[in-house]
């Protein structure tokens, strides 16, 4: 009896090993449950925020999260250095930006593989662009850096900074380090009246400047000289500038009135227009560019004139006295 209970022992002991290896070969594999960091590279971003793919280029700044299937020794989330590197177990420096996400898990599993590290490397690269927000600056209520808009438009975003002031111009400046040294400009409608024109997407790290309206300056012989602002219409006439200054003073000479605009070389050009025959709708009314300046001239003549009428107007009493004395 006791021969067959040790003969049963023996039996279930030799069987007990293959259904652990079968049971270990039927567990799927997990995905890694957390990541590593790279050194010096600054990474905070938790494994729970997996980002997403990205089409469009990683640039520096942004938080990439590398996961590599079944092996979280290799997988990690970390910081795109400015020179658009990040720092990879074993490999070193392993240079991302400028790739898409696609590319760049393809120029990592060829890495891992070409270097003996992985038989058959599944790797999948993902960028959390929450971490990498929009600056919006210039002519908006509260400027600032945002995390993208959810439809990355154009129009949500400059909600999402408080709207625009009233002192805004009708064109936003783009940039980004995507494109170094490329400034796009978006002709937009401070009315918001006719922003499906103009409205377009916004990716995470551009820059967005709102920028103010023009100024045009009015001296010379104006009846109130000074800067005024061209906010009011799209394009904004020499009489409607006028209009702003008070129109044109008394002993001025209107044919000899002067356009000075600024060339994009630095030069200047002058134009030389009659004030008064644009006034009366005599002749065409220029369009008035941002920091222009209009300079309206004295006439020394109707000044000579003014000042020897009211020389005659004071002595006339004294002249009246003398002639009553007779």
């Amino acid at each position: 009896m006791a021969i067959r209970k040790i003969l049963l022992v023996f039996a279930a002991l030799l069987l007990f090993p293959p259904i652990l290896l079968t049971a270990q070969e039927q567990r799927p594999a997990l995905v890694p449950s957390s990541q590593g960091t790279g050194s010096g590279a600054g990474a905070t971003a938790s494994a729970a925020s997996v980002g997403g793919l990205s089409d469009g280029p990683i640039t520096p700044g942004e938080i990439v999260h590398v996961n590599v299937f079944d092996a979280p020794d290799f997988s990690l989330v970390t910081r795109v250095s400015d020179s658009g590197d990040i720092p990879y177990p074993i490999l070193g420096s392993v240079h991302i930006g400028g790739l898409n996400s696609i590319s760049a898990a393809e120029l990592l599993a060829k890495e891992l593989k070409s270097r003996n590290l992985m038989l058959d490397p599944e790797v999948t690269v993902t960028v959390d662009s929450t971490v990498t927000g929009i600056t919006v600056l210039g002519e908006v209520h509260s400027p600032g850096v945002y995390p993208p808009p959810g439809k990355h438009q154009l129009s949500d975003l400059l909600a999402i900074a408080g709207g625009l002031t009233a002192n805004t111009g009708r064109l936003i400046e783009i940039t980004n380090d995507r494109t170094p040294g490329k400034k796009d400009y978006v002709s937009w409608d401070p009315t918001m009246h006719n922003t499906e024109n103009f409205d377009r997407a916004v990716s995470p790290g551009d820059r967005v400047l709102v920028r103010a309206c023009g100024i045009a300056y009015v001296g010379g012989n104006a009846a109130k000289p000074g800067a005024y602002s061209l906010c009011g219409s799209p394009n904004m006439t020499l009489s409607e500038v006028m209009a702003l200054a008070g129109g044109v003073a008394p002993n001025s000479s209107t044919s000899k009135t002067y356009i000075v605009r600024a060339q994009p070389d630095g030069t200047r050009v002058v134009e030389q227009v009659d004030v008064k025959k644009i006034l009366t709708s005599r002749v065409a009314d220029p369009i008035v560019h941002e920091d222009d300046i209009i300079y309206v001239s004295p006439s020394p003549l109707k000044a000579i004139l003014k000042g020897a009428l009211a020389f005659a107007l004071s002595i006339t009493p004294s002249l009246l006295y003398i002639s009553q004395s007779y």
